[in-house]
């Protein structure tokens, strides 16, 4: 792949004597049993993956991971653990190292600490913030473990990237153990205000832990300074505001904001395709959508993704707005997600009744107001979906980026869908030509949709041209090659320090005149 391979050169470029190792909650290969017996391992489902992948071929390296079970309904064999694999199966490139963790781990470290007490922290809903001594042990014991394998994998010319809220713990430890290798992490959901943050009881123990990185990124700068603030807020540091840098004990590590993005041109490849046409046409028919207008909304079943507060707003459009009645379908994708914690179970029950509520009220014979589809999709499902749309809506209550409003721009090849994007989504910054909506204010959210659906096409045009041109000059590529930039900047700078003998000048470390 040419983006891929741009990536590969800036990396040696940057770093000429180092290898890569990824260090991630999922694995990039998951495991399907086959109906006759055996396994199959096909790429897992999201956007880094999909852009990290093509990257490791090029480099080869090691992606540590939890090595999660097979799905599938096939009969399993006798030994499927393996602690090491080579992939992609059919022409390996670089290796998988796998972590197996007990059905304790997986229930205390990721059910317990990383999604019901991070996940919801950092998400601002309170609400669902469950902190437990099991949890909290089971998220050192897990996070140990990574680091153990990193540290056996790691030589002290390696570059490690660890991946997210689930690793905060990680780089202290591999910093302990390995002191010359360099650490880089992306947080990739919020990073909360101090006085939200203070709410967790191992506060000072995590920005410890994050703090071993060289450096750290978030997506967007607001999420960047609420981690310094609570820096300073917490611990005994030094912050270099004008260089974004927070020194801890000696260890500088650098700050940035990078927002992750898609692979646009290859999705908006696939939606181009004669097939993904042809697929637009067979929904149409069989859901007997010719003349209407169609929505849609694509989530995972979490309570930050504002699925219910969409129901709602649907709900006053239609009882607002009776012409829309019979001309208008919402489709809504939820892929059931973390069911075996009660809140995402009770979500799953809530969502299907609201769309029941709504289809009893307001559906007749020959028409529904919802099409509600519970699992997930294949991106080419996805493709034919965002084509067919004429509006998008994505109404998170809090979300660090949100994808899947990239997804919809790059794949609207016909330029004729309006997308409906959440203010609290961190994609709102990148794409002001969306229709800006509150979810927390269910009447103003309805009067959004009503104002998608009777915009005028040229004006649907033009806005989906601005954020196809934003998308472009800020695709998954571009923020891989700004974080490697920003890392070999950050090594530079924490070289210079090391050689003058002290961190900086104090004069460097004097917050701005205009904070607050």
């Amino acid at each position: 792949m040419k983006h891929a391979e741009h990536v590969v050169s800036r990396f040696r470029s940057f770093f000429p004597q180092r290898r890569l190792i990824l260090v991630s909650n999922r694995e990039p290969y998951v495991a399907r049993r086959l109906p006759g017996g055996g396994l199959t391992r096909v790429l897992a489902p999201g956007g880094l993956t999909a852009a990290l992948d093509p990257v490791m071929r090029a480099l080869g390296g090691t992606w540590i991971a939890w090595g999660s079970p097979p799905s599938g309904e096939g009969p399993p064999g006798p030994d499927e653990w393996q602690d090491r694999l080579a992939v992609p199966p059919q022409e390996p490139a670089y290796d998988v190292r796998r972590l197996r963790l007990s059905d304790s781990d997986v229930r205390n470290y990721y059910h317990g600490y990383a999604n019901q007490s991070l996940w919801p922290l950092c998400h601002n809903l309170l609400e669902h913030v469950r902190f437990r001594d099991r949890f909290w042990k089971a998220y050192q014991d897990v996070n140990a473990a990574f680091a153990r394998a990193v540290v056996d994998e790691a030589r002290d010319d390696a570059l490690v990237w660890l991946q997210d809220y689930h690793l905060a713990l990680a780089p202290g430890s591999i910093r302990r153990d390995r002191p010359s290798t360099r650490l880089l992490h992306f947080w990739h959901i919020p990073w909360p205000p101090w006085l939200v943050y203070r709410i967790c009881p191992n506060h000072r123990v995590l920005l410890e832990g994050l703090l071993a990185n060289d450096l750290i990124a978030f997506h967007l700068e607001n999420f960047r300074d609420n981690f310094i603030r609570c820096c300073e807020q917490d611990l005994d540091v030094l912050v270099d505001w004008r260089r974004h840098a927070v020194v801890h004990r000696g260890h500088v590590t650098a700050v940035r904001a990078h927002p992750i993005s898609i692979d646009a041109e290859s999705f908006r490849e696939l939606a181009s395709r004669d097939d993904i046409a042809k697929r637009v046409g067979e929904l149409r028919a069989r859901f007997r959508f010719a003349g209407l207008q169609i929505g849609i909304g694509v989530d995972r079943l979490d309570y930050s993704k504002g699925i219910l507060e969409r129901l709602e707003a649907l709900r006053i459009l239609f009882t607002r707005h009776p012409e829309h009645v019979r001309s208008f379908t919402f489709i809504q994708v939820g892929a059931p997600s973390r069911s075996e914690i009660l809140a995402y179970a009770d979500l799953q029950e809530r969502v299907q009744t609201a769309v029941e509520r709504l289809n009893k009220q307001f559906g007749e014979d020959d028409w529904r107001p919802v099409l509600y589809i519970p699992q997930g999709l294949t991106h080419e499902e996805l493709a034919a979906l965002y084509r067919l749309a004429d509006v998008a809506v994505v109404s998170s209550l809090q979300d660090g980026m949100n994808l899947v409003a990239k997804e919809f721009v790059a794949a609207q090849v016909d330029k004729r869908g309006v997308l409906c994007l959440s203010e609290f989504a961190g994609a709102a910054e990148e794409f002001p030509h969306a229709i800006p909506v509150n979810p927390f204010y269910s009447e103003g959210f309805a009067e959004d949709i009503h104002r998608a659906l009777v915009m005028p096409r040229e004006e649907r045009r033009e806005r989906m041209e601005r954020m196809q041109a934003i998308l472009d000059r800020g695709d998954v590529y571009s923020w891989i090659e700004g974080i490697l930039a920003d890392a070999r900047a950050a090594l530079d700078l924490a070289g210079r320090r090391r050689r003058r003998g002290s961190v900086s000048a104090e004069a460097d470390f004097r917050p701005p005149a205009n904070r607050t």
